[in-house]
């Protein structure tokens, strides 16, 4: 299966912000939150293609990008975290194959050390996903949940965060 993650470049910024939004349609059912003027919002996304600690990938399958993954680093980190994975994203039609898989995989042989994930706890999928992952690469993480107030959207969210070594 031909899968590989490339890094996004600034003169692919609209494609990308295009996935984004797919992204956020699909986060929608559990963020509440509503497109404006046919468009969800993508506050600050940009940033991604302009701070070297900010390391976002395409997932590529074929000629194709599918999808995306995110990495932080610090200083968008919390102190002892090396690298948080912010958000993963297939477009449907690709789900069910091990993109996702492959494509963690992937990002976790080029990031070594303190690696935190996140997930909307109500996005069943995404938990879903993650617990599978971790049990079948046998990582040992410690999970926590916060409740967060996201920008732009009403109420508040419950978050589950694991963390691990990865080595």
């Amino acid at each position: 299966m031909s899968i590989q993650i490339a890094r996004i470049t600034k003169g692919q910024k609209q494609e990308f912000l295009n996935l984004y939004n797919l992204y956020l349609y699909d986060l929608s059912p559990f963020t509440g939150e509503d497109p404006k003027g046919g468009k969800f919002d993508p506050t600050n996304t940009y940033l991604y293609l302009e701070r070297a600690e900010l390391h976002p990938f395409f997932i590529r399958h074929g000629d194709r990008n599918v999808g995306f993954i995110l990495v932080t680093s610090q200083p968008f980190v919390d102190e002892g975290i090396d690298y948080s994975i912010q958000e993963l994203f297939l477009l449907k039609k690709y789900r069910g194959m091990s993109l996702a898989k492959l494509s963690v995989e992937q990002v976790l042989e080029r990031f070594k050390g303190r690696v935190k994930v996140a997930q909307v706890k109500n996005n069943t999928a995404a938990v879903r996903f993650w617990n599978k992952f971790y049990k079948d690469h046998a990582i040992d993480y410690s999970e926590h949940e916060e409740i967060i107030e996201a920008d732009g959207l009403a109420g508040q969210l419950p978050i589950l965060y694991q963390v691990f070594i990865n080595r």
